[in-house]
Order: C-alpha cells, then structure tokens, then sequence
C-alpha cells in the first residue's frame, strides 16, 4: 500500500508541472492575483477530480469508455465552452483591476474556486487518457500489484502530489510577484486568458473532428 501511495505521488505531482494545461493556468493566474486562497481551492478541487481518475484507471475505465463513447465528446464540447468563458473574462480584464481589491478581503468564493477547479478537471478528457495511460505503465513495471485494496493508495498519493506541486507553484507566484509592475501582471493574465482559449479552441476542434467522422 505504501509503495501504491509514493508511485501515486509521484506520478501526481510530476505530472502536473506542465504549464500549459488549464489548471495550471488558472491556479497561476490566481496567484498573480494575490489570490492565494483561491489559487489554492481550484488545486485542491483539481486534485480530488483526478484522485476519482486514478481510482478508475484500476478498475479498467478504459473498457468503460470503449462502451460508451460518447462521454469523451460531450465532455470536450462542456470544457471547450468553460474554457472560453474563462478565457474571455481574463482576456477582457482591465488594467490594475487586480490591485483594485485587497486580497486579504477578497469576496472570493472558495467553495466556488473549489468546484471550478473540481468541474474543469472532470471535464477534461486529456485526463482519461493520461491516467489510463498511467495504470497501465505502472502495471508494466510491477511495482504495484493491481488489486482492489491498491486502487485507494494509489489514488490518494496522487491526490496529495497534485496539491503538493501546486501549492509549490504558489509558493513560487507569492515570492516573486512583488517584483512586477501591477501594468504587467495585467498582461499575464491577459495571456494567461489567450492561453485558456486556445485550449477551448483545441477541445472544440476535438468535438467537431469526432462529429464529422
């Protein structure tokens, strides 16, 4: 069980230091901020949606998925439409907004930031293939036996790792954000935003590829 939960960690927290997926985007956008607490929130309800994926991944989800395949589809359309939503509001904020609030009294939601990130990360269905990808090289290694008492650890190791590289990455945001001029911590998010619609544009294109099939 112990070796499950260190390989689950392992795998979650390398895993989620690309930059350039949604969660990771937000949760950074967030932290230029100064919403730390939020950033935070969408990391953790992140990593419990994936915790769910990890789990599956013992069980055979990719047999699930070959029965009903249209779930993949649906879910790209979904993420594609948040994803814009997302990309538009950053996109369209205005210079200093950001500095305009404290954000030690921010009216952030944290339950909100919570299921944002929770919502995303189900819907995103990179996240099938990736963790199906993961069981199955993990199973070539056979440093996990795979048997329903292993599926647990495994995905709660995961869940931690996923939390712990991302509270890093806040660590890093909250260290070296005073350095930035309150103008250019603006255009990172601009970015951040065009970055968030080229993934909704990807997950679009993905939906409309199946659909003309």
């Amino acid at each position: 069980m112990l070796i499950a939960a260190l390989v689950g960690f392992a795998f979650g927290f390398i895993g989620s230091m690309p930059v350039a997926g949604p969660i990771a985007v937000l949760v950074f956008a967030r932290g230029v901020e100064g919403r730390f607490r939020a950033a935070l929130a969408i990391a953790a309800g992140s990593a419990l949606s994936e915790m769910g994926y990890a789990f599956l991944a013992f069980w055979g989800f990719a047999a699930f998925l070959a029965k009903y395949a249209w779930i993949v589809p649906a879910s790209r359309g979904v993420a594609a439409a948040v994803l814009a939503v997302l990309g538009i509001v950053f996109v369209r904020k205005r210079e200093s907004e950001g500095e305009a609030k404290d954000p030690g009294k921010s009216r952030d939601s944290l339950a909100g930031n919570f299921f944002l990130g929770f919502t995303i990360c189900a819907l995103n269905p990179t996240l099938i293939a990736t963790w199906t990808a993961a069981a199955t090289t993990l199973f070539s290694t056979g440093l996990v036996r795979f048997e329903k008492g292993m599926a647990l650890p495994f995905a709660l190791g995961a869940c931690v790792g996923i939390i712990s590289w991302f509270s890093v990455l806040i660590v890093l945001v909250r260290r070296y954000r005073g350095r930035f001029k309150p103008s250019t911590l603006d255009r990172i998010i601009r970015v951040m935003g065009v970055v968030l619609l080229v993934l909704a544009g990807w997950f679009a294109f993905s939906l409309v590829q199946y659909l003309i099939k």
